[in-house]
């Protein structure tokens, strides 16, 4: 009887797989290892049919001006397409301006669940009236969709969003409106990229090109990016070239609201843009894989490189108006973006800036500016700073700065534009 009892016994031991005990932290995350060798696979698979298929399919939906039945379903026909690829997809509903439109919105989840980091690749599958738009954007959307088709296959460290906006041909109030909503809930945005028009070239210079247009802010996305161009070059055959900022695209209201983001196009011009002639035979098919390929590159990149800082901006908030360090009211200047005033801070009398600072390493000091100018450190959570001139009260505008610095010399930074009123400063007047 023991023996028969000490069999079943080592039957079931055998059968029930080991518990393991992680420390601390351990069970919360699986770090990936995305191998060069690995990015290069997912290079390989873009190609003229899997563009060609997804651009043709938008565009039987016609000029899909915001608001219009055509619009609607081909919002719905990028639902159904992220769907199927197996992501977690949802409408991002949004009413501004007098329109009322969705933009589409699907996850990869990053593997590290330690890390809240999200990285946005974004297009608008919007147009103007009587433009069927293959290449502003349905040259963006086919880039986004082939290379979420791609990427839904692997799992990389960061969380990874593909979104589709509507509404930017009206004042990009699908993106706005989306950005606000994602900084009132807290996403950790790290960087956008926009694609907008990158599915033409003419000429043999242009057909190498791919130009980045970033904030000061975001500059280091297209470092990034001129790294990654290089790094693949053999594969891809894409330089980047790198021009000052142009504001009137989606990646903007994100860079209002204190996110990181850069549009990008092609080089050559594009003589039918916003016209009836916005067609697919329009479109260079092979200079549109080779862009695809290399914003794949860069996005794949982006989601298993490791965070070493960031510090961000708990206080005040973005885009409201402060009474003696009180958010008394939420300013939706969506319509303002030309003046700059989407995301803008209004305060009145005193206010505290406070921030968060994420690290690994220890954190040696906290460094408040004001226009570029040191004011105030501080080396202990919670890092906060009462904002004041130095030798005179602020009044005006002015933008709000912060460096986080490692003992081991890493640097983080944020920044935010406020319009302030207040008597306060460190020093007496000179």
């Amino acid at each position: 009887m023991k023996m028969k009892l000490c069999s079943i016994l080592l039957i079931i031991m055998l059968l029930i797989p080991p518990i393991v005990f992680f420390p601390s932290g351990q069970a919360d995350t699986i770090i990936q290892s995305i191998s060069d060798e690995d990015i290069i696979e997912m290079i390989q698979q873009v190609d003229e049919p899997l563009l060609f298929y997804y651009h043709e399919k938008l565009l039987r939906f016609g000029p899909r001006y915001t608001g219009t039945i055509n619009c609607t379903l081909a919002g719905q026909y990028i639902y159904d397409e992220f769907e199927e690829m197996g992501l977690d997809v949802e409408f991002h509903e949004w009413r501004y301006g007098g329109f009322t439109s969705r933009n589409v919105v699907a996850t990869l989840p990053g593997s590290d669940l330690t890390s809240t980091a999200e990285f946005l690749m974004t297009a608008h599958y919007d147009t103007v009236e009587g433009a069927p738009g293959a290449d502003d954007d349905g040259s963006g959307v086919a880039a986004v969709l082939a290379t979420a088709s791609i990427l839904s296959q692997y799992s990389f460290n960061h969380t990874i969003r593909f979104i589709t906006f509507s509404g930017e041909e009206v004042g990009t109030y699908g993106s706005f409106s989306y950005a606000r909503d994602a900084y009132r809930r807290g996403d950790n945005i790290v960087a956008v990229i926009n694609p907008d028009m990158v599915g033409y070239a003419d000429t043999a210079e242009g057909g190498q090109i791919l130009r980045f247009f970033p904030p000061e802010r975001s500059v280091w996305i297209a470092d990034f990016a001129e790294y990654v161009s290089e790094k693949y070059m053999d594969e891809i055959d894409l330089s980047i070239r790198v021009l000052p900022h142009y504001m009137g695209s989606d990646h903007k209201p994100f860079v209002d609201y204190g996110y990181d983001g850069v549009w990008i196009a092609h080089a050559d011009g594009y003589p039918w843009g916003h016209s009836p002639e916005d067609t697919i035979d329009h479109i260079n098919f092979t200079y549109e894989v080779k862009a695809t390929k290399l914003l794949l590159a860069i996005m794949a990149e982006l989601a298993i490189k490791p965070i070493d800082i960031q510090v961000i901006f708990k206080t005040p908030f973005e885009g409201y108006y402060y009474f003696f360090n009180r958010p008394k009211i939420p300013l939706n200047l969506g319509k303002q973006w030309y003046r700059e005033l989407r995301g803008i801070t209004v305060i009145l009398g005193r206010a505290v800036a406070s921030v968060d600072v994420l690290s690994n390493e220890e954190v040696e000091t906290v460094v408040f500016c004001i226009d570029g100018n040191f004011i105030y450190w501080d080396s202990e959570p919670p890092y906060e700073w009462k904002i004041q001139g130095k030798q005179t009260p602020l009044i005006g505008r002015h933008r709000l700065q912060v460096y986080a610095y490692t003992k081991s010399g890493k640097v983080a930074f944020d920044e935010m534009d406020i319009i302030i009123f207040t008597l306060s400063c460190q020093y007496g007047r000179w």
